[in-house]
């Protein structure tokens, strides 16, 4: 199975209805002749693992749900088998081999494994080096030995768990199949980490847990080829914490089972990764952690809350849950940030892409911490944050009610748990009221004698008893469709920002900064803006990148500036690489400075559009204004 057939299960196993040959084109940026003849390839494999692709006249094509966990599995095993034939499987496969053995392998050896010649594995190794560089690793090459990676033990460890296992889907199964030590020995792992949380009452998510098991697993792995984290290490100031006496606990048990020696060193290193993934319970009260906040912290979350209000007018400035929300997840964020333990949100696409503004304004408020403290938070805590933003917004639409109670159950943290909380109050609020979130290692210890059902973000490996409601992280627009019917466009707003002078359809643009010099340059012939309009779009740009996906990409300047509200909009002839993602459709937001209250329809129009991948092709496929305004709905 080639790389494209597999984008191809994936995009069939993630959707929640059936979907075209053009769609799956659009996503894979091929052709749908290109789709049609893959799809027909797959069919013996398919059949071979008795799993049904369906082809619906009119509809496309949709998986069985009953076979999705087989299509899972089946991914999975190719991965495990495949020769690395491909460049980009041929990068990962190097970087398994050298961060996984600390001895010197031969280049020769390495060629002869891949069939690929010495130039080609030169190329490859290139790459490589320009990946560990990243985590300040190096390629150390020594004569008639052959070449390994070098540098601090904790970044090599850092990098092993990013870039080997961070990405295994094992834990939305909530399975621990990692093949860096055998299974018993990590089942020890897993039993010893959740006994010890659970009794000190620290709480996790679930893909917390497995990347708290991953690092444990990789610090085993690693000691057990005498290689310990540096004595340079600064942990005095960690004794104290309750993290380190739990950490210590933790080291015991599996010191005791596996008879292998932890230094003291590696229990700092845990007790590190302890406190940059505790999480506080929703359902513990708000006074009580307001009163122990962190002055340092609190004053922070004020000031980014008052940039973020004065900016985009949200009035969040006296709500007290976010300013707790933000201060909680705040403290272990600067721990990642001095220890160097980078996170990836597994839901930062799907946050840029249904939640703009709310990222827009966690980016504008995390300018106050790189100010105050010097240090400048990854998209993938921006989004963290802007989970929150989006969480006070949707508690100010509505109140808590006494209806049939149900259980939320997510694996990626309390911030997305408390937004899909949130977003069910507000869809369904007349049916029913959250009784609670929880983890799914945490599920069995739940008592669900008042509980009438069960939303969960993932697949449950055991009957609970009561009924169960399977739904995406992000309350997207099919999950809404199944239960509420398709969202309505709001007309009026989209009339009033898009104008003709101000749409170009069709440009040949290859390059990104050509695209938004062109937009700006005719906003200023117009006298719309000034001279410095195109370099604070810019300076946005480089902050991180303004395509979301669904090639449409939303670029702006970093302040409103001009006297209206409105977009200019450009079309593509063919999708150029905007950031890490292939962009089409450009809105470049021109907002009002005296009008901030316009900035959260129009990003929730945008947010709409970008959801619905039928009317972007459409609208890419667009020649003139009056079709595009057909096609809005507004002509």
């Amino acid at each position: 199975m080639n790389a494209r057939c597999e984008k191809i299960l994936q995009l069939l196993l993630s959707a929640k209805q059936a979907i075209t040959s053009e769609e799956i084109s659009l996503a894979l940026q091929v052709s749908s002749k290109t789709v049609r003849n893959d799809l027909k390839d797959l069919q013996p494999l398919l059949l071979e693992n008795h799993i049904k692709l369906t082809s619906i006249r009119g509809k496309g094509y949709e998986l069985l749900p009953s076979d999705k966990e087989k299509v899972t599995l089946l991914l999975e095993q190719q991965a495990l088998k495949a020769s690395p034939i491909e460049p980009e499987n041929r990068v990962y496969f190097l970087m398994e081999k050298l961060l996984l053995q600390t001895t010197y392998t031969k280049l020769e050896d390495m060629a002869d494994e891949l069939f690929i010649s010495r130039s080609s594995l030169q190329g490859d190794l290139r790459q490589v080096r320009e990946i560990l560089s990243d985590y300040n690793l190096a390629l150390k090459q020594k004569p008639n030995y052959g070449i390994k990676v070098i540098g601090d033990e904790m970044q090599i460890r850092f990098c092993i768990a990013e870039w080997l296992y961070q990405q295994d889907s094992s834990v939305l199964r909530g399975a621990v199949d990692l093949d860096i030590l055998p299974e018993k020995d990590l089942q020890t792992i897993k039993n010893s980490i959740l006994t010890n949380l659970r009794k000190n009452q620290i709480l996790i998510s679930d893909i917390s847990l497995q990347n708290l098991i991953t690092h444990v697993a990789i610090a085993v792995r690693r000691l057990g080829e005498n290689q310990a984290i540096g004595t340079g290490l600064d942990y005095a100031h960690l004794k104290n914490e309750k993290e380190y006496i739990v950490a210590r606990k933790i080291v015991d048990d599996i010191e005791d089972t596996l008879q292998i020696t932890f230094p003291v060193n590696e229990v700092a290193y845990l007790a590190m990764h302890l406190l940059g993934t505790r999480l506080v319970s929703p359902n513990e009260k708000v006074d009580r952690h307001v009163c122990s906040m962190d002055p340092a912290i609190s004053e922070l979350v004020e000031k980014m809350v008052e940039r973020i209000d004065n900016q985009y007018g949200f009035q969040l400035k006296e709500d007290m849950e976010l300013r707790l929300a933000l201060a909680l997840h705040l403290k272990p964020a600067i721990n990642r940030y001095h220890y160097q333990m980078n996170i990836r949100n597994p839901l930062l696409d799907e946050i840029k892409l249904n939640y703009p503004l709310s990222f827009e304004a966690a980016l504008i408020g995390s300018e106050v911490l790189n100010e105050i403290q010097s240090i400048k938070l990854v998209e993938d805590e921006v989004a963290y944050l802007a989970l929150h933003l989006e969480v006070a917004q949707e508690r100010r639409k509505q109140e808590a009610r006494n209806k049939q109670r149900c259980l939320i159950v997510c694996a990626s943290g309390m911030g997305s748990a408390q937004l899909l909380t949130y977003k069910l109050k507000d869809l369904f609020h007349e049916e029913i009221v959250i009784a609670g979130t929880t983890e799914m290692h945490n599920l069995k210890h739940y008592a669900l004698d008042e509980i009438d059902f069960i939303i969960t973000t993932i697949p449950l490996l055991w009957d609970p008893g009561i009924p169960v409601i399977q739904v995406s992280t992000i309350l997207g627009k099919a999950d809404i469709f199944e239960v509420k019917g398709m969202m309505k466009r709001n007309n009026q707003v989209i009339r009033n920002y898009f104008l003709e002078p101000f749409t170009y359809f069709r440009k040949e643009f290859t390059k990104t900064e050509t695209i938004l010099r062109f937009l700006c340059n005719d906003l200023e012939r117009l006298g719309l803006v000034d001279s410095n309009y195109l370099d604070s779009v810019l300076q946005r740009e480089a902050y991180a990148s303004t395509s979301f996906g669904n090639l449409v990409a939303i670029p702006h300047p970093l302040e409103p500036q001009t006297d209206r509200t409105f977009w200019s909009v450009m079309t593509l002839v063919k999708p150029i690489e905007w950031g890490d993602k292939p962009v089409q459709l450009i809105f470049l937001l021109n907002a009002s400075k005296d009008r901030q209250h316009e900035l959260k329809p129009m990003f929730e129009e945008i947010g709409n559009l970008l959801e619905d991948q039928h009317l972007i092709r459409r609208l890419v496929a667009a020649r003139n204004f009056n079709e595009f305004k057909r096609l809005m709905g507004i002509g």
